[in-house]
């Protein structure tokens, strides 16, 4: 069996890790599928993000690393996957995750979502509040004596040097 584990992960945090070695154990392989949304503008780029990701996950087996754009559904039929695997942190990503699978299961009949809950040691932290953390500390590090150490909680080493080449 394949999944999709599907996000902009900009940045990858360790909450997403989290969540692809659990469905890793689950599933022969999991495809993590990148979003292109060219309506947004992310901090990395696709290549930046994939590149984040695979390093990150490294040590995970059955993993591959994909970049999509367009509606998820399409990305699975075309590629005859039937499962999404998501990860939710609190009810209001729970109310945000259900509407979508059951849109996703009426464009593709045969798609199934499977929905984690995440460790508690990452349910209140999102990679958007990550690049705010890592944009006020490093942009004013001088001034506010930004101690970079609480950043390993979230990220790898690696992602939290790329925010640090980012904003500083």
């Amino acid at each position: 069996m394949i999944a999709l584990f599907p996000g902009s992960f900009d940045p990858v945090t360790l909450g997403h890790l989290d969540i692809l070695k659990r469905g890793a154990q689950l599933f022969d392989q999991v495809i993590v599928a990148v979003l292109n949304n060219p309506a947004k503008s992310p901090l990395f780029t696709v290549q930046e993000r994939i590149d984040l990701l695979r390093e990150s996950a490294a040590d995970i087996p059955g993993i591959q690393f994909e970049s999509y754009s367009g509606l998820l559904a399409d990305f699975a039929r075309k590629r005859e996957i039937h499962y999404i695997l998501r990860g939710v942190r609190s009810e209001a990503d729970f109310a945000y995750e259900m509407p979508m699978a059951q849109a996703n299961k009426q464009l593709t009949d045969e798609l199934e979502t499977i929905i984690m809950v995440t460790n508690h040691a990452y349910a209140y932290m999102s990679a958007g509040l990550i690049r705010e953390i890592a944009a006020a500390g490093y942009a004013s590090i001088f001034e506010s004596g930004f101690d970079d150490k609480v950043l390993d909680q979230w990220v790898t080493p690696t992602v939290k040097n790329m925010l640090k080449n980012k904003f500083m």
